[in-house]
């Protein structure tokens, strides 16, 4: 398989934090793969209208959420969104 270098590391970083490599992690993905008899998530192509929509969904959600962080500097959300 040729896996782009930075994203291959980027997705070892994750598999060790819930104690996998990289191979076991794929052999888990073909396993669910045969097991529902195709990709385990949908894959669709989403519009830019559906993806904002999305987003602002999501957003309402988190700025309803008593549990979500909060920041009211405008400096340190920049800063925050920018990081």
């Amino acid at each position: 398989m040729r896996i782009d270098d930075a994203l291959k590391g980027e997705a070892e970083d994750v598999f060790e934090d819930i104690g996998l490599n990289l191979s076991s992690a794929i052999t888990c993905f073909l396993k669910k793969c045969v097991a529902v008899g195709g990709m385990p998530f949908q894959l669709v192509r989403q519009s830019k209208h559906d993806m904002l929509r999305a987003c602002l969904r999501e957003a309402e959600e988190a700025a309803n959420d008593p549990n979500e962080p909060r920041c009211t500097d405008p400096t340190k959300l920049r800063e925050f969104l920018l990081s």
